[in-house]
């Protein structure tokens, strides 16, 4: 799951004097559930978190997680340790220390510095962005803590005085922000999280559906992963499986997760056509930077490295009517993963459509940076292409150079697919 929006930072004045609080334990205070902050930023606790999302197409998405979580300390200040695992990936934290292993895979590990401040936020600059309020409630470090790590709006959320919910017999809390709606029961015992329901009337996510079932944690000792004999690696992506990589002659990976800019699942409308996708990696760093001059110089490095995928789609696109279709693959970090940007990057690659009056010609696919391998793709260039034929087999993978020249590889290839 993919957090898509920039979360609004709640801007608190800490009061002066001996009393004065820090803006850590002030933003724990803005929220109505004090008790369930306690309770995360407690011993060791554990639980089993099951994750569905439905999309604006009714299309339904599960996860499930076990989380293990110790946030306490003699003076309150101490490392968080945690241990996440979501399917086949193993994740510790420790501190600003974290290490991660894939099933499939018994010879590498990833090592990382985390970067201070917000957990979440540090997460997402190495691995897609999880979607877990107890790593926000544990966080001592969270500058933001009323929409739980769930920001289907940039606005606060507005939360009511918990009460009692005689189903159940738990305390409910309910919030709002926009039109999306916040919905958390809380075991009125322990203080932690029965279960969050997020429902939104527009966008792209529509309903979020998160269960949590407390499970012993067992030792912490036990909790990092075992790294022993393993070769660390630089990325999540290189964990991943040799057979999971892009290689001639083999179906192209189904783990590649491709998104449309609304950040749906992208289906190919013509699935019984051969495919060419044009992969480019842009910087897109300084895209959302609020000062012109910054912002435009962004954009203009964007249209440079853009500018020979894009020709290459549109050439490609010229004559493909019933015979191919081509197809710009924009890699971006997750960070990036949010409407300000996608609209940006439909524009340099449409500069003369008008997304008003018609659907832009060359609509981008995107891939997510952290979550596979394309380093066989782009091949250390600018950018690469991958031909499939029309039952998703690796025809080529053809390293993006001069224009003429890759076309006519390009070319080669599908007429032999004919």
């Amino acid at each position: 799951m993919l957090r898509w929006f920039l979360a609004a930072v709640l801007v608190g004045v800490a009061s002066n004097g001996a009393g004065a609080q820090s803006p850590v334990e002030e933003t724990a205070q803005r929220v109505p559930f004090e008790k369930t902050v306690r309770a995360y930023r407690s011993g060791p606790i554990a639980e089993n978190v099951q994750i569905r999302v439905k999309d604006d197409q009714g299309r339904e998405r599960r996860a499930d997680i076990l989380v293990k979580l110790d946030a306490s300390s003699e003076n309150g200040n101490g490392p968080l340790r945690a241990r996440i695992e979501l399917g086949d990936l193993a994740v510790s934290i420790d501190g600003d220390r974290m290490l991660a292993t894939h099933r499939l895979e018994k010879n590498r590990f990833a090592e990382f510095t985390l970067s201070k401040g917000p957990l979440l936020h540090s997460l997402e600059a190495v691995m897609p962005a999880l979607v877990l309020p107890q790593l926000v409630l544990a966080d001592r470090s969270t500058d933001r803590m009323d929409d739980l790590g769930v920001p289907f709006e940039p606005m606060a959320v507005r939360w009511e005085p918990g009460v009692i919910d005689r189903p159940t017999g738990k305390l409910l809390y309910v919030g709002s922000s926009g039109d999306t709606t916040y919905k958390m029961l809380v075991d009125r015992t322990t203080g932690r999280i029965a279960s969050l329901q997020v429902a939104s009337e527009f966008g792209a996510i529509r309903n979020l559906d998160l269960t949590a079932r407390a499970v012993n944690p067992g030792p912490t000792d036990s909790w990092p992963v075992e790294v022993a004999g393993r070769r660390r690696v630089d990325g999540l992506a290189d964990l991943i499986s040799e057979s999971e990589q892009v290689r001639v002659g083999e179906r192209f990976p189904s783990s590649m997760s491709l998104l449309t800019p609304g950040f749906r699942q992208w289906k190919e409308i013509r699935d019984d056509l051969a495919s060419v996708l044009i992969f480019v990696q842009p910087d897109v760093a300084d895209l959302d930077h609020s000062v012109g001059e910054a912002r435009d110089a962004a954009v203009a490095k964007l249209q440079r490295e853009t500018r020979l995928a894009n020709q290459m789609v549109r050439k490609l696109e010229a004559d493909s009517e019933g015979k191919w279709v081509a197809r710009c693959v924009v890699i971006l970090p997750t960070s990036a993963l949010h409407p300000d940007i996608t609209s940006i990057l439909l524009s340099v690659l449409n500069p003369t459509d008008s997304a008003v009056l018609s659907r832009p010609s060359n609509v981008p696919i995107i891939a997510v940076a952290q979550s596979f391998d394309y380093d066989s793709i782009l091949g250390g260039g600018q950018g690469g292409a991958v031909v499939l034929d029309n039952k998703r087999i690796v025809r080529a993978i053809i390293t993006l150079g001069e224009i003429e020249s890759t076309e006519k590889k390009i070319r080669e290839v599908l007429d032999a697919l004919k």
